[in-house]
């Protein structure tokens, strides 16, 4: 099923997890990072039990920091 991953079309397999995404993106473990789903920011202890869907937008922002 297709998603709309940071603006793009980003295939995942149906039943995928918002945290499988996270792992398979290589941002597992990654603190500073934020997820809007469909315009919705969501907490990050919701990762676990959300479930994408197709045509789900996501957002997924690392904050970077500097000086």
């Amino acid at each position: 099923m297709n998603i709309n991953l940071n603006g793009k079309n980003h295939e995942i397999n149906s039943g995928t997890s918002l945290v499988r995404l996270i792992d398979d993106l290589g941002l597992t473990g990654r603190k500073a990072i934020a997820i809007a789903l469909n315009g919705e920011v969501l907490a990050r202890d919701s990762y676990k039990e959300t479930i994408l869907n197709e045509g789900d937008s996501l957002e997924v922002v690392r904050a970077i920091g500097g000086g």
